[in-house]
């Protein structure tokens, strides 16, 4: 077949191709993005020596009911030294320390992972350059050692090829480069690993890892079990011993919270909650794609209607089914391969996108590729595509037909497709488009509400600076460039109001300490949080008692105002009001009285963080990094580069780590939750227009096929009104069965998830009646405009050509 015979054939039918083309473009990118996030989820292999036998060895702890991934290193290290099952296992961190290559001109921010000396032995992982990590950076040995990977090599260091034996500097150290890692790494819960450098697991500025008792999300571990050892048996063994390690070394906190540990698949883990998202999407682009699929079935039915006369003429000639279904799928397959290395295309580009979008909601993003697998799952869902279209093209060619066809005029007689099948068709893409709607309306709610929760704060034009003192050389120097930096934040532009606080109220990570009753009795675990006075009224936070005075801030014997959360507590286990009692922090020792209560804060996106607070007067005390709150005129704004000027003229050695409005730290907090409302709103209107789309065409064939009948019956006297409601009686029979079986679907899964707690799931049955009216009406609407529309037409004149 020649070009100029393609392009004719293009140009004859250029309505029906452009359609095809446009929808499987979009639906096969689509899919195929999503077959590429589970492919990095469930299948692509993780780069460790056999990595499905590496597991993630950390701990659990149950807090205000409130389970959080929160290890402490010392019993980490105690059962290294007590399991009988574990083979291998090697500890790594990640610390709140920030970390900068002050050797490079542009001071880059890198993330820094601290690791065992066994650490890539226990990984399976190999050096590109140098070596890795050995005894000789042993527990206690102090080596200013680093391994690179290859992002920061590259990027950093221009892949030179004589890096190892260099030095670089982080922060204020120098460390001697040993190696660069060959694989690319992936760490549960570090999602910038890939991109990370290593340092021993003693070299931390801030954590001495030998005595540090506290607990973090930082601290975990990485391990192999004894030859004939299961999952479970190693499960249970650090469930029990890290159970008892905590409560040996600090019994006075088993009151507060249940610890255990955990020994889970290094996949599973790193997998975490991305997962059901990963599913989720799954799921939807799945029927996405069959309504595409059903919508495009139909056209291929229609076509294949007209072109029986062409296909009649073929058999008249000699030709056999078989030969006529071998043109018809090479012409399919040609539309399909044009259409699929397009969407590919698209698919590689959006990489981009999702890795911008998804960073911190999906794992392994950085392993996003289209590798030999994706490439031979594209060609086997071409294929099926393009024999489904074969087949339907050939479905009702019979003999009878063809000779039929040859023998009619081509108007009204033997090529319409049949009202059944049509009926069908509308009720199929109706049916899969309802169940997209229901779930994708009940996560886009749920997601929705949770990332607009109030967060009880006022945060109108509210920036929060955080500084870093750490290069500075005492407290004194600390304190006099605080001093200094109050004012110079004061006389900036547009700013009205300055405070100082010990860290931002939308924080990162979590500090907690232990508060005490008067009888000495440990009630909870609280945020501690160092203000000034007038600190609440920045958030118009609404305050029970007495705020803090300047006299409060000198205080050896300073009271404490406590948020509302911890007042209930301290109620509820004294029985009588909080505001005048007092408590203890930390030691236990001072009792300081309760002054004042303040309004709730909440977290929206992350509700782990609606804990216990404690505020108390203070000024800039002995911290690596201190924070400020300004709240500036309206309309105005504070820019990095500004502040790092003023920070430079007032000391080199202070430091911007971070910038940004109130607003937007809470924001970050409701990422996940605004990403999968803007997923599920997507596939939602997607489902719809393309539902609504294939009724509309398919009742625009129907109508158009059967303008002979209806003229005959308008010549026989029936109504244009009559006509219209005789018509769509008969198309809200498959709209209303399949609404109605969609809904029985529906129920059946809301009643199955009942018996299933863990699915979490309510159904919204004022919401699903909502879909139900909305997608019932939109099909009518869909029937009902080409309906009358050909009516219009004067379908008599058919009659008259016919």
């Amino acid at each position: 077949m020649s070009w100029h015979m393609i392009w004719r054939g293009f140009q004859q039918a250029r309505q029906y191709y452009l359609t095809v083309i446009i929808s499987l473009i979009f639906t096969l990118t689509l899919l195929f993005s999503v077959l590429s996030l589970v492919n990095i989820t469930f299948f692509a292999p993780l780069p460790y020596k056999n990595d499905q036998a590496l597991y993630h060895i950390g701990a659990e702890l149950n807090y205000q009911g409130a389970v959080h991934q929160s290890s402490n290193v010392q019993t980490l290290f105690d059962l290294q030294q007590k399991s009988q099952l574990i083979e291998q296992m090697a500890v790594y961190f990640s610390f709140q320390t920030e970390y900068k290559l002050l050797d490079q001109p542009t001071r880059p921010k890198v993330p820094v992972l601290f690791g065992a000396h066994d650490i890539f032995d226990v990984m399976g992982v190999e050096p590109l350059l140098g070596r890795l990590f050995n005894e000789q950076e042993l527990l206690g040995n102090k080596q200013p050692s680093v391994v690179l990977s290859q992002s920061v090599w590259q990027e950093h260091y221009q892949g030179r090829s004589d890096i190892v034996g260099q030095t670089i500097q982080l922060n204020q150290r120098q460390f001697t480069v040993i190696g660069v890692l060959k694989q690319v790494l992936e760490i549960p819960n570090f999602n910038d690993a890939y991109k990370a450098i290593w340092l021993p697991l003693d070299m931390d500025e801030l954590v001495d890892i030998r005595t540090f008792n506290g607990y973090s999300s930082g601290f975990a571990a990485l391990g192999r079990l004894k030859p004939g050892v299961s999952q479970q048996e190693a499960d249970a063994e650090a469930y029990q011993l890290i159970k008892q390690a905590s409560a040996e070394r600090s019994p006075e906190l088993k009151s507060l919270f249940e610890y255990y540990g955990k020994f889970v698949p290094l996949r599973q883990q790193i997998q975490g909650d991305s997962g059901r998202l990963v599913l989720m999407l799954l799921t939807g682009v799945s029927l996405l794609t069959l309504i595409a699929l059903v919508n495009l079935s139909s056209m291929q039915l229609a076509r294949a209607v007209k072109r029986l006369q062409p296909l009649a003429v073929c058999y008249a000639f000699g030709a056999s089914k078989k030969q006529m279904f071998y043109q018809v799928f090479r012409h399919n397959i040609a539309l399909l391969a044009g259409s699929g290395l397009l969407a590919l295309l698209l698919t590689w580009l959006g990489f981009g996108v999702i890795a911008e979008v998804a960073a911190e909601q999906l794992p392994r993003i950085s392993a996003l590729r289209i590798d030999g697998l994706m490439l031979l799952l594209t060609a086997l869902v071409l294929l099926v595509i393009a024999l489904l279209f074969s087949w339907i093209e050939l479905s009702g060619v019979r003999e009878q037909q063809l000779m039929a066809s040859l023998q009619s005029s081509g108007k009204g007689a033997g090529k319409q497709l049949r009202q059944g099948v049509a009926h069908s068709l509308i009720g199929v893409q109706l049916l899969l488009s309802l169940l997209v709607l229901l779930a994708t309306a009940h996560v886009f709610v749920a997601a929705w509400t949770e990332a607009n929760r109030p967060t009880g704060i006022d945060s109108t034009d509210l920036w929060s600076i955080t500084i870093n003192y750490s290069d500075l050389d005492n407290r004194e120097q600390q304190q006099n460039n605080h001093r200094i930096l109050l004012q110079n934040l004061a006389a900036l532009p547009g700013v009205q109001q300055v405070t100082a606080v010990s860290e931002p109220r939308a924080i990162k990570t979590r500090n907690q300490s232990a508060v005490s009753n008067a009888q000495g009795d440990l009630i909870t675990s609280a945020r501690l949080i160092a203000v000034l006075p007038g600190y609440f009224q920045f958030y118009g936070l609404e305050l029970t008692g007495q705020d803090f005075n300047a006299e409060h801030v000198d205080l050896e014997h300073y009271p404490v105002i406590i948020n509302q959360r911890l007042a209930d507590r301290i109620a509820r286990l004294s029985g009588q009001p909080a505001l005048g009692q007092t408590i203890a922090v930390n030691d236990g020792s001072t009792q300081r009285q309760i002054i004042g209560i303040v309004a709730n804060t909440n977290f929206p996106g992350n509700p782990g963080f609606e804990v216990d607070e404690v505020f108390y007067p203070r000024d800039n005390i002995e911290r690596r990094d201190y924070s400020y709150l300004l709240k500036l005129s309206s309309g105005s704004s504070l820019n990095d580069t500004a502040l790092l000027d003023m920070l430079r003229k007032q000391e080199p050695r202070l430091d911007l780590s971070e910038l940004t409005t109130v607003q937007a730290a809470f924001d970050h907090f409701t990422l996940s939750n605004r990403l999968a409302a803007a997923l599920a709103a997507t596939l939602a209107l997607m489902s719809l227009l393309t539902v609504l789309a294939g009724i509309a065409g398919i009742v625009s064939y129907l109508v158009q096929a059967r303008r002979y009948q209806l003229g005959v019956e308008m010549a026989m006297g029936a109504s244009l009104k009559q006509l219209l409601k005789d018509n769509l009686s008969k198309l809200a029979q498959p709209i209303a069965a399949a609404l109605l079986l969609g809904f029985c679907c529906f129920f059946f899964i809301a009643g199955v998830s009942r018996t299933q707690p863990e699915l979490m799931f309510q159904a919204n049955w004022a919401l699903v009646a909502s879909i139900l009216g909305i997608l019932t009406f939109a099909a009518l609407l869909c029937s009902f405009i080409p309906l009358r529309r050909v009516l219009l037409t004067d379908p008599v004149k058919a009659l008259r050509n016919e």
